[in-house]
């Protein structure tokens, strides 16, 4: 993406991550800017009014994902005629984090008339008694759901479960809309680009080239069981309800068992871990960071992470890398030669029906792209050798699959079977 930048053409990059933003501002032929508050300009009192500020000079300016309700305004305002949008990964395309209790949202959200729901589309929005009264009820509604409906991009599923997508203002604003990403069949954004009337055109490069990087990979990638949770389910919801106290006793004796046979000298921190965050943390709250990135609080273990020799509590000891498993665009892990992928992914049932159902989205496709993104975290994505040890029978046959060109030898699957761990 930063070699395509051409000086005769003004951007709009929008990346997951500070970091990225960062090294595009660094690497990029030509110049970019990113919005900031501007501590000695009156007038820059936000990012959002830098942002104005930077697309009115006809600047080319970088961002990250955060940013999607402002992006979606200045789009309306016409501020990205002309712009070629480019989209660094598909990571927040859709976020089901705006979720409030079925009787709060019918009786406050509703009962009171605070917002309307299109009965076609379920796209909410804010009423004018939300908008005159925003600070008067702000310690009662969510401020971050109205703005995310402010916005455009907030859909009602039903019994209090809401939806904020990327905003369709934004894809359908400038000259272009550029992607970046891989295995976009298998991504919720290819889903939803679809869903809003864009009709992508899915540009998977060279034949040749994507061969060249699968084999690569296939002879890079070390792929095991984890022979003491066979059979166990590793869902999301089967990790933190069905089989909840089951997994809690056997998942650390099993991370201990692969601590003390299959890598024994590896230092910790270049290893990689993700599973459902309260199960690594307890009560899913990781230690606060200082601006150096040193924990100012104690790391205090979940069920997952206390007795699995891969985490010790306090502060500021070596621990194993957790990531959640929807990681992505960010090089921040690449030193991780270890990889330990505790999930069976598989889309939301209320996310998929909201895109049609299987025919709009595939799950096995999707649970791949999400696997593939993340394992791309480690050091695989330098052309270095990794080790995956991925205990859901039905992921690694997808990732195996993948490999080898849904030809896997009898071999590869002796191999892993007769593995100790």
């Amino acid at each position: 993406m930063i070699e395509g930048l051409k000086a005769t053409q003004r951007y709009l990059v929008v990346t997951p991550l500070l970091s990225e933003c960062e090294r595009i501002i660094r690497d990029a032929k030509v110049a970019f800017m990113q919005p900031e508050v501007i501590a000695d300009d009156p007038e820059i009192e936000t990012k959002k009014d830098h942002l104005i500020a930077l697309l009115e000079a006809g600047k080319n300016v970088v961002t990250t994902h955060a940013m999607f309700n402002n992006l979606a305004d200045v789009a309306s305002m016409g501020l990205l005629d002309g712009y070629e949008v480019i989209i660094d990964e598909v990571m927040s395309v859709v976020d089901d984090g705006y979720r409030v209790k079925k009787k709060t949202w019918e009786q406050f959200y509703v009962g009171d008339g605070y917002v309307s729901i299109d009965p076609d589309t379920g796209k909410i929005t804010p009423t004018d008694l939300w908008i005159e009264h925003l600070e008067d009820v702000d310690d009662a509604l969510s401020t971050s759901l109205y703005h995310a409906a402010m916005a455009g991009r907030l859909y009602h599923l039903g019994d209090g479960i809401n939806l904020a997508v990327m905003p369709e203002v934004l894809l359908k604003a400038g000259n272009s809309l550029t992607v970046y990403t891989y295995k976009a069949e298998g991504s919720i954004m290819y889903a939803y680009l679809k869903r809003i009337g864009l009709d992508p055109v899915h540009d998977t490069g060279s034949p040749e080239i994507e061969q060249e990087f699968v084999r690569q990979a296939r002879d890079l990638i070390t792929v095991k069981d984890v022979r003491a949770l066979r059979g166990i389910s590793l869902s999301y919801n089967s990790q933190t309800r069905t089989n909840s106290k089951t997994l809690n006793e056997k998942v650390p004796n099993a991370l201990a068992s692969l601590r003390r046979h299959q890598f024994p000298d590896t230092w910790l921190p270049y290893i990689l871990i993700t599973c459902p965050k309260d199960k690594w943390y307890h009560k899913g709250k990781a230690p606060l960071l200082d601006d150096f990135g040193d924990e100012k609080t104690a790391f205090r273990p979940g069920p997952y992470a206390s007795n699995s020799r891969l985490a010790a509590s306090g502060y500021g000891k070596p621990k194993a890398t957790w990531v959640p498993n929807t990681t992505r665009g960010t090089n921040d892990y690449k030193h991780c030669t270890r990889a330990i992928y505790l999930y069976d992914q598989n889309l939301n049932p209320s996310i998929l029906n909201w895109f049609g159902g299987p025919k709009a989205i595939s799950n096995d496709d999707y649970a791949l792209t999400e696997l593939i993104q993340w394992l791309w975290r480690t050091q695989v994505r330098d052309d270095k050798p990794i080790t995956l040890y991925i205990p859901s029978e039905r992921m690694r046959e997808l990732l195996l699959q993948w490999l080898w060109e849904g030809q896997v030898p009898t071999s590869v699957r002796d191999q892993i079977s007769r593995g100790r761990s």
